[in-house]
């Protein structure tokens, strides 16, 4: 099936390889921790409940045909709950899968033409554009090619998919900015400077914790320079970005270090080095995606209400349909699919605000489109009441605080007659706005708040937000409402049938008195919940899953080893955690190296190789890895008299946890000269890697690199398959030389010119 936005052929390579990889998860071949950071960027989230996944699918610039829909209804009734959820990043997303089925839905997917790859991790993230792209008459020119080609340019590459953290890039196609390019890492502005059409360019904006608007780099530049631009932008992020903690690693904070004259010096730096040494990939054709109306209009605005919308051309009419919580069901998906087909022009929108859009529906058939529809719950003519956007919150997310969706019904229902359409209020169940609550008139952030010694599900109030281009700032925090009274705030609010941020904001004052002494009982009760308010099952996010977070899981085991030796009273209890705390502490660091060892002897060889004798770590630290061997051994009783090294060993790969550059290289000192014993190195020029997994085998065969001289040749030896396939096309991404590629025997010979 042909879809908007064609799949690389590494994408299809690695969506082939995925169903091997959950084998050996299933199988018990693999760590957790380790496929996780597999499997996010692949799209598959794994959701509250423990064994059900989530796959969020790309939908390149919000567009999606007809027989691609069909597809997503089938396999989220065949696979997932069969209840479609339309992100605020105009992606779909299939829920509760069980994880033996992902790879099944991959695959079916990219027959569709679709893919999930980069849906989740630290990845180029969809590329999104405004939802009327093409046909609003309002546009500069119609940005959809642009969004779709530089997808295809970005997710060709396989570094796309393991930067710092998510770089998320937008189109807006005029100065409204519908499509939010004010607060994305990478953002166009469609603009026409002396008849000419072009972009105007910002960076470094981004929602969450910490959410900043994005600064201009670029005043304007021709359409074809996207390409460069972007890419400059993700080498910079990929070199500067801070990799070691994913809480400070957006690419926003890499522009709050520098500031923004400096930010802007090293884009350009970027920008100049990729102008000079060439974009990495194909170039792929900006080409008509089947987006855009005649621009013969604009067509004649209708009494219909605020869901049929004038296109620009004559006669053309867009028709929103506005979903309840960004959710549809699988069968009326497909209904949706087989409407848009016999009335509008093909192509389906999703929206930044979870809703759907048909397109160039001819006047005469807006009857039978508002006709059809109703009997799907989508009252075109008769919704006019004010949009609700919500994330998914704790009810799937384990992130989540605050059961988002549920504050959303109660809301619904408070303000049934209340009629704004052009008013969006935004919840987010945490901090990590996928609500969007940083731009909204009226936002929400969930959070837990202790009152009279029990935790009460409550919001931030933020308001004021005015996304446009140049223009732009972020909604204030106001005050915190207890979740149970939100709903009779806003009514109050709302008398007058207007938004009066002053009158808010007393309200607020008044329903956010945490003062007033007992709650009632309900108060500690979430929406929909039937147990007290707690964060039970919150967990780790995926977001960032990926080496760093390996690292972290046994620096974090390390330090609980460490603190549970302060009450241990036996000394069987005392070994037990001193042991797990120096064992944890050595593997941690190792998978920078290239290595995921399980049993205790290796964990030690590779930790004395790469950490001991280089200087990483102090010498005295062979005393611990000989004390748990002796202990094992039955020579050694006790491991007390060497809890404090232990401790500093901890301490130790914590620190050079901390340090890790963008390129997984350690910034601290060295705490001894290993001068003297690297000299005697031999130098490395073969790397026998057989045997070796992606992406280890990757890594292993950098460092190897790494130890030879600019110009030398490095051979490495590789199996076929993904292996071969893969190892040589990353070196290249990185602008190594690859000479030669050979089979010998059951294997590959891959001979690398070491270039920078």
């Amino acid at each position: 099936m042909i879809g908007v936005l064609r799949i690389p052929e590494t994408v299809k390579e690695d969506v082939g390889a995925y169903r091997s990889r959950v084998t050996e998860f299933i199988n018990g071949e693999t760590s957790d921790v380790s496929f996780r950071a597999y499997r996010v960027p692949m799209g598959i989230y794994e959701q509250r409940t423990s064994g059900e996944f989530m796959v969020r699918i790309r939908i390149g610039a919000g567009l999606v045909t007809p027989g691609q829909l069909r597809v997503i209804a089938k396999l989220s009734k065949k696979f997932g709950d069969g209840t479609l959820h339309i992100t605020t990043r105009q992606d779909i997303q299939i829920h509760r899968v069980p994880i033996e089925n992902t790879a099944d839905v991959l695959e079916s997917l990219l027959e569709a033409g679709l893919s999930a790859r980069g849906g989740g991790g630290n990845t180029v993230r969809n590329v999104s554009a405004c939802p009327r792209t093409g046909v609003c008459p309002g546009q500069v020119f119609d940005v959809a090619p642009y969004s779709i080609a530089l997808a295809e340019y970005l997710i060709q590459d396989r570094s796309s998919f393991n930067l710092p953290r998510k770089y998320k890039i937008v189109f807006s196609a005029c100065s409204s900015d519908c499509g939010l390019a004010s607060v994305a890492d990478l953002g166009f502005f469609a603009v026409n400077k002396d008849g000419k059409e072009g972009f105007e360019v910002y960076a470094a904006g981004g929602l969450g914790s910490n959410p900043n608007v994005a600064i201009k780099v670029e005043d304007f530049v021709a359409k074809e320079e996207i390409f460069e631009i972007a890419e400059a932008v993700k080498q910079l992020f990929d070199e500067h970005g801070d990799r070691s903690n994913k809480h400070k690693a957006r690419l926003r904070y890499v522009l709050a270090r520098l500031g923004d004259d400096e930010f802007k010096k090293l884009y350009l730096k970027y920008r100049q080095s990729v102008k000079s040494d060439g974009l990495r990939g194909d170039v792929p054709d900006i080409r008509d995606v089947g987006s855009s109306g005649s621009s013969d209009g604009p067509a004649a605005a209708l009494e219909l209400g605020p869901n049929v919308l004038p296109e620009n051309a004559a006669g053309n009419y867009s028709i929103r349909l506005r979903l309840k919580k960004g959710d549809i069901t699988a069968e009326n998906l497909a209904e949706v699919a087989t409407i848009s087909e016999k009335y509008s022009h093909g192509l389906v929108r999703a929206t930044q605000r979870q809703d759907l859009i048909l397109t160039s529906v001819l006047q005469a058939d807006i009857a039978k489109v508002v006709d059809e529809l109703k009997p799907l719950g989508i009252d075109i003519a008769g919704d006019t009441t004010t949009k609700l956007v919500a994330c998914t919150g704790a009810a799937t997310c384990k992130l989540g605080l605050c059961l988002s969706r549920g504050l959303s019904d109660a809301i619904e229902d408070e303000l049934s007659g209340f009629k704004d359409s052009d008013l969006t209020i935004r919840i987010s169940g945490c901090p990590n706005s996928c609500g969007h609550h940083s731009i909204a008139a009226i936002g929400f952030q969930g959070r837990a708040k202790r009152v009279n010694g029990k935790l009460m599900p409550c919001y931030d109030v933020m308001a004021g937000a005015n996304i446009s281009q140049g223009q732009a700032s972020l909604a204030k925090r106001i005050g915190t409402v207890p979740a149970k009274k939100i709903p009779a705030m806003l009514k109050e609010a709302f008398e007058t049938d207007s938004l009066d941020e002053n009158k808010l904001q007393v309200l607020v004052e008044s329903y956010g008195d945490f003062t007033v002494g007992d709650f009632p009982g309900d108060f500690y009760y979430d929406y929909d919940s039937s147990e007290p308010f707690s964060l039970a099952g919150r967990g780790p996010g995926e977001c960032g899953a990926g080496v760093m977070d390996v690292i972290k899981v046994d620096i974090d085991e390390a330090k609980s080893a460490i603190k549970q030796l302060e009450d241990a009273q036996s000394d069987a209890d005392k070994n037990a955690a001193i042991s797990k705390a120096i064992v944890s502490g050595a593997r941690s660091l190792l998978v920078v190296f290239g290595y995921e060892p399980k049993k205790e002897r290796e964990i030690f060889d590779q930790f004395t190789k790469n950490l001991i004798e280089p200087g990483w770590v102090h010498a005295d630290c062979r005393q611990l890895l000989d004390g748990v061997l002796d202990l094992k051994l039955g020579d050694r009783e006790s491991l007390e008299d060497l809890a404090a090294l232990a401790g500093q060993l901890v301490e130790r790969v914590e620190e050079l946890f901390l340090s890790l550059d963008a390129s997984l290289k350690f910034k601290a000192e060295a705490v001894t000269d290993s001068s003297s014993s690297a000299s005697d190195e031999p130098d490395v020029t073969t790397a026998d890697l057989r045997g070796v997994r992606c992406p280890l085998n990757f890594v292993k065969a950098k460092l190897a690199l790494e130890q030879v001289q600019v110009g030398q040749i490095l051979e490495v030896l590789l199996d076929d398959g993904e292996p071969v396939k893969n190892v040589p096309a990353s070196f290249a991404d990185q602008g190594q030389e690859i000479i030669d590629i050979k089979q010998a025997g059951d294997h590959h010979v891959v001979l690398v010119k070491r270039k920078v």
